[in-house]
């Protein structure tokens, strides 16, 4: 028996399917809730509808780097194996590193038609092992931030935003060492021209404060010129 007799059977694409399936529904529960959370708090619906539009269109670009890798996987991999992993909790790196890693101690490579069953199998846990810590973590530490989230908006809701700005400014600082300022990288041209972009569209934000639509796209358009510049620079 080859990987390719198992990898895109029907039983593989319908468990994924339900999976799936049961995500999707979750998140729909969640958004129903949060809206409903929202009118208790006073919100506008209006204001409701802007925090979505803005969240999904800011959420759009970082999942198109995920969707190439998702394309170049299913050949390796078969399609129900990546499109779950990719679709949930996995990413871009991680999935085509843990393959390859779990292959290569069995002696096999992530090629088409170059591993066995075994080596498909080895794969799969792998991928799916090591991505748990991270569920893990989440189910462990999501409560006790919402504990402190929630006292601290009792004292003072400036300390919920300095909480939240200092979180985003350690995630910032982590990037800019790791790939700003490697200029000899890739990732650190790309995160320079992003930068640029951002900071030359605060600045025209600035000046002309009608362009209000300009602050709710300011990440996603500074990703897509980054990767545009990219596709043509390498």
């Amino acid at each position: 028996m080859v990987y390719t007799e198992i990898c895109n059977t029907i039983w593989m694409f319908l468990w994924v399917g339900l999976l799936l399936l049961a995500v999707v529904l979750q998140c729909l529960v969640f958004m129903k809730r949060a809206w409903n959370h929202g009118k208790e708090i006073g919100l506008k619906p209006a204001q409701m509808k802007k925090g979505l539009t803005t969240g999904i269109s800011v959420s759009i670009m970082p999942t198109l780097p995920v969707l190439m890798v998702l394309l170049s996987l299913m050949p390796l991999l078969g399609i129900p194996l990546p499109w779950l992993r990719l679709s949930i909790i996995g990413s871009a790196y991680y999935e085509t590193y843990a393959a390859s890693t779990a292959l290569g101690c069995l002696g096999e490579t992530l090629q088409v038609n170059g591993y066995s069953v075994d080596g498909w199998v080895a794969a799969a846990w792998v991928m799916t092992v090591g991505g748990s810590a991270s569920v893990l973590w989440s189910s462990l530490a999501t409560k006790p931030i919402s504990m402190i989230y929630e006292r601290a908006e009792k004292v003072d809701m400036r300390l919920v935003l300095s909480i939240g700005s200092g979180c985003l400014a350690g995630v910032m600082a982590y990037v800019s060492v790791s790939y700003g300022f490697s200029a000899i990288s890739t990732k650190g041209i790309v995160f320079c021209i992003s930068f640029v972009t951002g900071a030359l569209l605060v600045y025209i934000h600035n000046r002309r404060p009608k362009a209000k639509w300009m602050s709710d796209y300011l990440m996603t358009i500074s990703m897509l010129v980054a990767m545009i510049a990219a596709c043509i620079i390498f």
